[in-house]
């Protein structure tokens, strides 16, 4: 029986930390890819991007063309390097810094609001596209829907964990060390890729560990609540009683079966 208890053991714990790594991960996938941290992270490489195009050059040159259209209307559309720019009039009064930043705010929004559902796997196919699919709202739906999953599947092999494991400590020590440990390997990963800050692969890869550092916080309070609480049953004994109220209880199953049979 002991063998069976520690073969059942190690596959859950094995499952428990790959899933608590999965919340880790895909819980701070979700948050980074929100629109309001996509842009904030990923302006910075577009504008480079238009400058590089000169786009930024052909916006200035037309800025006189671009003012003189605003005066009867709304708003100015006009494509340039395969990216279509779509510049209100209020933001052309305010100069040509001004209209790049929409023109950078369009084509990200652009991007990011694309339905790629679809058909997403061509997009992953398609060497170009595959990077904008992944900063795209689709792509924030999808690690949202995982994290929680992921949550799901975590609760339910803990539940699974605290009913094979003899000392029902461990049921709350052993993912509270995994929650620590994970929370650590993400702590400084934002940190590290700003240190390759001129290389546009690892501004990129920054934009989806934007919010690694407080996410990496919470999750790293959650593992040392857990390893408290595992103290606690070891220090107050709260493991030996419930096992004890759980073999009193097949002890009193076992007694009402004779009589069952006897009547």
């Amino acid at each position: 029986m002991g063998w069976i208890r520690g073969f059942f053991t190690v596959i859950v714990g094995v499952l428990l930390f790959f899933s608590l790594f999965a919340v880790n991960l895909f819980g701070i996938l979700s948050l980074s890819l929100t629109y309001e941290n996509v842009y904030n992270e990923s302006s910075v490489i577009f504008e480079d991007i238009l400058q590089d195009l000169n786009v930024s050059s052909i916006i200035e040159e037309r800025y006189p063309v671009i003012v003189s259209f605003c005066q009867n209307n709304s708003e100015f559309v006009f494509s340039e390097a395969d990216y279509v720019f779509e510049i209100p009039c209020e933001s052309v009064l305010q100069g040509t810094e001004a209209v790049i930043d929409e023109g950078v705010k369009s084509v990200v929004r652009k991007i990011y609001y694309e339905d790629y559902s679809g058909n997403a796997s061509s997009y992953l196919d398609e060497s170009q596209s595959a990077p904008l699919f992944l900063i795209s709202q689709n792509a924030q739906k999808i690690s949202n829907k995982v994290f929680y999953y992921s949550i799901l599947a975590s609760l339910i092999l803990i539940i699974l964990l605290f009913v094979i494991v003899e000392k029902k400590s461990n049921a709350f020590l052993i993912p509270g060390i995994y929650l620590v440990s994970n929370s650590l390997v993400f702590f400084k990963i934002k940190d590290i890729f700003s240190l390759y800050s001129e290389g546009i692969v690892f501004q990129f890869l920054g934009i989806f560990f934007s919010t690694a550092f407080p996410v990496s916080i919470r999750l790293l309070i959650a593992g040392i609540l857990l390893i408290l609480v595992a103290v606690f049953f070891k220090a107050f004994r709260v493991g030996f009683w419930i096992s004890s109220l759980v073999e009193k209880f097949k002890g009193m199953r076992q007694e009402v079966k004779p009589k069952i049979k006897k009547k």
